[in-house]
């Protein structure tokens, strides 16, 4: 058999003991595949934190809150 025969019936393998392997496998199966999302579940969102948030009211906010600075300085 050649790799790329190999490669999508073990991508397809791997979705479904990750995305259900707990609902149908036994004890020691089922507790790997609910630890392995959760470490895949983890690694994903520490890749997606380093991303920004977009805010469109960002200057705005800015503005705001140095006038309101200046505004406390006056007083």
């Amino acid at each position: 058999m050649r790799v790329k025969d190999l490669v999508l019936p073990l991508l397809v393998g791997s979705l479904i003991f990750v995305a259900f392997g707990d609902r149908f496998l036994p004890a020691p199966l089922s507790t790997a595949s609910t630890g392995t999302r959760a470490q895949l579940n983890g690694l994903l969102k520490g890749m997606l934190d380093g991303f920004l948030v977009y805010n469109r009211y960002h200057k705005t906010e800015d503005m705001i809150r140095e006038a309101e600075k200046a505004e406390s300085k006056k007083r």
